[in-house]
């Protein structure tokens, strides 16, 4: 299959996808069915990857932050906007409410966790583990916290890199039998920046939170998505415009790539850009 191809049914699967944005985070996990968290900002970890972020900047300023000091101060903000904080695991670690096979089913967490992967978080395994551990403790005693069960297996045929404050693409479709990691950047950054601004801790900025949510979603993508097509979905009025980035391990390079920044010469960038992106006529 061509990358014409792969364009074209990415575009057809976004066009039937495409679902106004709602409130709430969850995972960029492609096994969300349209009837969980449909719309919700789509970012790494859900709610924890706010908590991970934050314990990734304690680790690097030292500001000698605990796990549940972490995760209480995220969980806090977000229940005083009376919204659920919120977090999945899948039905191959917790097959029913009484067994757990591993520490939890989210890519995410369950890759930070582990001892030869946890520096590429700026994480400790055992800071993710009491994180866990923790939220699930929570999560048996408060209304608050919703762990939401995914079930299936990974089968995403690439990532969608979303830019809209109104709308958001559904990461699988059970009809199509396709799914996609979601990442709803620009609704990710605006509450980011709420989240720290609310936080006032001494010694996290936003750039702080921004450097470590990157870095921890890109060694999500190198973890579970590498060799993947990423594309970036934007919106002008309800049209949605949809181009190819790059693959997995350029992105990573490259982080978030747009055309002008390659410096190419002027009579070459028309052609990239007829290449890359859908003209609007065509959808």
């Amino acid at each position: 299959m061509d990358d014409n191809t792969n364009l074209s049914e990415t575009i057809g699967y976004i066009t039937k996808n495409i679902v106004p944005a709602q409130r709430g985070r969850k995972c960029v996990d492609g096994r969300y069915l349209p009837t969980q968290a449909s719309g919700m900002i789509a970012r790494p970890g859900g709610d924890c990857g706010y908590v991970m972020a934050l314990l990734a900047v304690s680790k690097r300023k030292a500001l000698g932050l605990t796990p549940e000091h972490c995760f209480n101060v995220v969980y806090k903000i977000i229940k005083e906007h009376h919204d659920h904080f919120c977090m999945h695991t899948d039905h191959n670690t917790d097959p029913d409410s009484n067994t757990h096979r591993g520490l939890i089913g989210c890519g995410h967490l369950a890759k930070a966790a582990a001892k030869n992967l946890c520096s590429k978080y700026d994480v400790t395994s055992q800071d993710i583990t009491r994180l866990v551990n923790y939220a699930r403790n929570i999560a048996e005693i408060s209304a608050f916290l919703e762990m939401i069960n995914l079930d299936g297996e990974h089968t995403e045929t690439g990532v969608l890199v979303i830019n809209s404050k109104r709308y958001s693409v559904n990461s699988e479709d059970p009809e199509l039998k396709k799914m996609y990691f979601i990442y709803d950047e620009e609704r990710d950054n605006d509450f980011l920046k709420k989240l720290v601004n609310e936080m006032a801790i001494p010694g996290v900025t936003f750039a702080d939170m921004k450097k470590e949510s990157d870095l921890q979603l890109q060694a999500t993508l190198h973890n579970l998505a590498a060799g993947l097509p990423v594309y970036s979905v934007r919106f002008e009025g309800e049209k949605h415009i949809v181009s190819f980035i790059s693959f997995v391990t350029d992105y990573e390079k490259k982080r978030y790539f747009h055309i002008p920044s390659l410096h190419l010469p002027q009579n070459l960038l028309p052609k990239l850009r007829q290449r890359l992106t859908l003209n609007k006529n065509f959808i």
